[in-house]
């Protein structure tokens, strides 16, 4: 997903749980209500305006960070995990060329849909290829790419420690993991974590950076480096449009929020590791 297209965007108008695509639904599993909340999103948008939303709110946001520390070039692979309507892998794709391959994945077919019009729109369908795929079963074999991103989609997933696991099985040797997202300061209050508008607005399945860096260890991954973009997270995060959508359904978790964001409780970071040599 890019950053400007989840509730994660310095550029977007709203947050995720601000409108309807992330209501909590009948689904009786989180999972569930991630992939019909940004299935519904993808399906929202038209290609022609997805595809030329590529301007970033400025050259020090955590996507430029990711970008500029992955340094794409002529006959790297890279695979972008949660890449929605795909335009930070075409954007990559340009730089990577014929002789390299960038592969996108999301777990619901209209965010796949949409980033193969878009390829198609900007005549990279020979470089840049899109499948839907979750992100804890990788339909790749061991070794594969010379980088693995993802941008907001961490803090979506349940399973955060197997999603990294994945990422470095598929990773080569000596190659990085790049990837920013939401985490927390503080401890979560139940309430939070159990609200499923919550966890599909990228906040209820956050973790601390500890933790994160934890799990990347355990991955198998070393020389970890993370930067702190907290001081960014109100312009990329619409906290306050979060909890006015969740008094609007009188949640009883909305005040919770309102204390847990003013404490600090909410953060964002880039983190990155590399994979030990074979």
């Amino acid at each position: 997903m890019n950053e400007d297209e989840t509730c994660c965007g310095p550029k977007s108008s709203q947050s995720c749980c601000e409108s309807d695509c992330c209501r909590p639904s009948s689904s009786t599993s989180i999972e569930d209500v991630v992939r019909e909340s940004y299935g519904k999103r993808w399906a929202s948008l038209k290609a022609t305006k997805s595809a030329q939303t590529k301007s970033r709110a400025s050259m020090d946001s955590a996507h430029d960070a990711l970008l500029k520390e992955l340094m794409p070039h002529e006959g790297m692979r890279v695979l972008d995990i949660g890449s929605g309507s795909g335009e930070t892998v075409l954007a990559i794709a340009e730089k990577v060329g014929s002789t390299g391959k960038t592969v996108g994945i999301d777990f619901s077919s209209e965010g796949v849909k949409l980033a193969k019009e878009n390829a198609k729109k900007r005549g990279l369908e020979s470089i840049a290829e899109f499948r839907q795929a979750h992100a804890v079963e990788l339909p790749f074999p061991d070794n594969s790419f010379d980088a693995v991103i993802s941008e907001c989609v961490v803090c979506l997933i349940q399973d955060k420690q197997k999603a990294l696991n994945e990422k470095v099985r598929v990773l080569k040797p000596e190659g990085r993991v790049i990837m920013h997202d939401v985490v927390t300061w503080a401890p979560m209050p139940k309430a939070m974590r159990e609200d499923k508008g919550l966890y599909c607005g990228c906040i209820g399945g956050a973790v601390s950076l500890n933790e994160y860096v934890e799990m990347m260890k355990k991955a198998g991954l070393t020389n970890i480096k993370t930067v702190d973009f907290t001081k960014s997270a109100k312009r990329m995060m619409n906290l306050n449009a979060v909890a006015q959508e969740l008094e609007q359904r009188k949640a009883k978790s909305a005040r919770e929020v309102v204390d847990f964001v003013r404490k600090g409780g909410i953060g964002y970071a880039l983190l990155i590791g590399t994979k030990k040599p074979a």
